[in-house]
């Protein structure tokens, strides 16, 4: 059997398992991107483009071929339509053999969803002279070749992967995480144990110093001092009611400390203990004066939230304490369907624990919220640390037991950062 073939089976197989689920037409902030793979030599090549440099948005960056979703439009057909006007591609050339969970990009305010497909029968491909600059082919060798290994502080999560391409182009940011996530699969062990954080300090890059690829992160963060566990991961276990007290008091605590004070906060909470500390924190943000709304995946007439109805009513900050920690399969039913609502807003979203959806150890199992924000409570699960999974994890902190502080994460295990207040 050929490595293409191993490798074209495990990536069916995974994006089978993951049953990633459109995003709904209610927002018309959609990117779709084509994951386009064609099949040279025995190995996999992924087909991107290079933004020209007088673009508005992104330029001078590696990207996949891909635009923003027209109405009424899935995003298999827009992907493919992008690619038509972007590069020449026939559909008729391309079978699509599954999608990605889309997930939110802040600085753009898009949902970033990729369709993944199998170039069958390759054909001379033609650059859009007015967003196009060059058509970048990455060959799996390439991307694992370790000379070609660059990192990237893209995130409070730690480093990103990041690779230096044919003609001085660098992939990385978005378009590098989901194609990280695809290495994992066609080519596991591709890394042999290595991180991004791992490498040298003379292949660090950092392309947003340009002031056109700045990131405007909208997002609240927060200032102080703390220092990441030096062993990285404590597996947090199930909180007594005085600990979800303790919790819901910090996160409320942490948003009354946002400097523009969200008007209106929606707390979506599960049935668990990661439920229980966002019903802590909507009352308390209530008795500051903050309007809040609290919506629950099951109706119980002694809690104070409201049933899920299928939609979210607007606000300046989403609570997501549907599940944390205690992910066990896929999300489902109820819990899945106010998930998939939140795409239909734009306000960030802080999650409690772990973003709904990801596994604790496993990661990406399945559609997953998309946070701006994570607050990991009583330490740090696997999937916070990995760093294929910061475009749904978005800014770690930490809880501080005992406290009403969290504290901002940044690098490895021995890396010390700021954190205390909120700030822009």
């Amino acid at each position: 059997m050929s490595a293409n073939v191993r490798r074209w089976r495990r990536l069916r197989s995974r994006l089978a398992e993951l049953g990633a689920a459109d995003v709904e037409a209610t927002t018309d902030r959609v990117g779709a991107v084509l994951v386009l793979l064609e099949e040279r030599d025995d190995e996999m090549v992924f087909v991107l483009t290079l933004r020209r440099d007088d673009l508005p948005t992104h330029p001078g960056q590696v990207s996949f071929p891909g635009g923003r979703r027209e109405w009424q439009e899935t995003t298999r057909s827009a992907a493919l339509r992008e690619a038509a006007e972007e590069i020449g591609l026939r559909a008729s050339t391309v079978e699509v053999v599954g999608r990605l969970p889309a997930f939110f990009i802040p600085p753009s305010r898009f949902w970033m969803a990729p369709v993944v497909a199998r170039w069958r029968a390759p054909h001379p491909l033609r650059a859009q002279e007015s967003e196009v600059a060059a058509i970048v082919h990455a060959p799996l060798s390439a991307l694992t070749d370790r000379s070609r290994w660059r990192k990237v502080r893209l995130s409070a999560t730690g480093w990103s992967w990041a690779w230096a391409l044919d003609g001085d182009h660098i992939l990385w940011g978005a378009t590098g995480m989901v194609v990280t996530v695809l290495l994992d699969v066609v080519e596991p062990g591709w890394r042999g144990g290595t991180d991004p954080g791992d490498l040298p300090d003379e292949q660090e890059v950092m392309p947003w110093l340009d002031p056109r690829l700045e990131r405007r992160v909208r997002a609240a963060r927060l200032v102080g001092t703390a220092t990441r566990p030096r062993n990285g991961i404590v597996a947090p276990g199930p909180a007594a009611r005085s600990r979800v007290d303790d919790a819901g008091r910090a996160i409320a605590a942490a948003v009354d400390r946002m400097p523009e004070r969200p008007r209106h906060v929606v707390v979506l909470a599960g049935t668990g203990g990661t439920g229980a500390v966002g019903l802590v924190a909507a009352r308390d943000l209530a008795a500051t004066g903050a309007r809040v709304t609290a919506v629950t995946a099951a109706a119980d007439a002694d809690s104070p939230a409201v049933p899920f109805t299928g939609t979210l009513p607007e606000a300046d900050l989403f609570i997501d304490a549907l599940v944390g920690g205690g992910q066990h399969g896929r999300l489902r039913g109820v819990p899945l369907e106010m998930m998939l609502a939140l795409r239909a807003h734009t306000a960030p979203i802080l999650s409690v624990d772990l973003p709904s959806g990801l596994h604790p150890t496993d990661g990406l199992i399945g559609d997953a919220v998309s946070a701006t924000v994570t607050v990991a409570l009583d330490g740090m699960w696997p999937a916070l640390d990995h760093v294929g999974l910061s475009p749904f994890v978005g800014d770690l902190y930490l809880w501080r037991p005992g406290s009403d502080e969290v504290v901002r994460l940044v690098g490895g295990p021995e890396r010390t950062t700021t954190a205390g207040g909120w700030r822009e």
